[in-house]
């Protein structure tokens, strides 16, 4: 089963979506942290992760390069989804190396429809 990990120091959000992925039939899981989401992408890599910039313990950047310097990490879509939306966020990001940059707020209908595509460009 494919899977995403969202990661979201908005629980709240994080929840909405979680929900809003179930008509994809895919494996979800959330973090709240950046120190959480490192861990769980190291236990089970996801085939996309939708990170927030802005987390607590460790910023997304950061996220992205560990979870990017994880065995098969390169292999995985990795998408900000993020408030911070400037061409040096974007510049910032693509240097982290995110594929994507998506900023808030984005309606649950595109963010699924985003995400459905971030998991049909995924190496199997």
């Amino acid at each position: 089963m494919r899977s995403v990990l969202i990661v979201e120091d908005n629980r709240d959000l994080a929840k909405t979506l979680m929900t809003g992925l179930d008509p994809l039939d895919v494996d979800v899981r959330l973090a709240f942290d950046g120190r959480e989401a490192v861990r769980q992408a190291s236990e089970r890599l996801p085939d996309v992760a939708v990170l927030d910039i802005g987390l607590p313990v460790m910023d997304g950047y950061e996220v992205c390069r560990r979870i990017r310097a994880l065995p098969g990490g390169d292999r995985i879509r990795v998408v900000a989804l993020t408030t911070w939306g400037t061409v040096q966020d974007r510049r910032s990001g693509a240097d982290a190396g995110f594929d994507e940059h998506w900023t808030k707020p984005l309606g649950l209908d595109l963010f699924v429809d985003l995400t459905r595509r971030q998991l049909l460009a995924t190496v199997d």
